[in-house]
């Protein structure tokens, strides 16, 4: 087993950018756009991270690792969340490897327990901004390693969607 295996989770970023309505009078009728909404959450991509098998103890044991996948904005007393789904497992030619065998959790904003992916949505930090909050989120990916893995060597793709709303 001395082929090198890489699993990309390439990342599809959902933006979720408020926008006011105002009602035209009493009666339902059309709705009307409120001039410029204050911005008060942001998040940027910054870029997919990669997964490397090299060894075999890679592959039994599984690997890990820490990447800065998106920049958060959070306005001052805004109740915040991010979530994170996968839209399939991960794929190269025919072959497949589950979402469930990736686990996730952000290591440098709160204390939430790792997630495994899954096609539903999960909440993998969240929180009330005390101070105005810009900054990058790590993100640990691990794959545990095992069976899930004894796969031809390829680059295993799925798409990651990031949710991230504000209150």
């Amino acid at each position: 087993m001395n082929a090198l295996r890489t699993l990309l989770l390439i990342g599809a970023v959902l933006l979720w950018e408020p926008q006011l309505q105002a009602k035209n009078g009493p009666a339902e009728g059309p709705r009307t756009p409120v001039a410029a909404a204050p911005m008060f959450i942001g998040i940027t991509a910054l870029g997919n991270p990669t997964l490397k098998f090299s060894t075999v103890s890679d592959y039994v044991n599984g690997v890990s690792v820490d990447h800065n996948t998106v920049r958060l904005s959070v306005a001052l007393g805004v109740t915040w969340s991010l979530q994170m789904r996968v839209l399939d497992d991960l794929r190269y030619q025919s072959y497949s490897i589950p979402a469930s065998a990736i686990g996730v959790q952000v290591t440098n904003i709160g204390t939430r327990p790792e997630v495994f992916l899954s096609t539903t949505s999960q909440t993998i930090a969240s929180g009330i901004a005390n101070l105005l909050l810009n900054t990058n989120v790590t993100i640990r990916y691990r794959a545990r390693g095992g069976a899930p893995f004894l796969k031809p060597s390829g680059n295993y793709t799925t798409t990651l969607v990031l949710t991230y709303t504000g209150l």
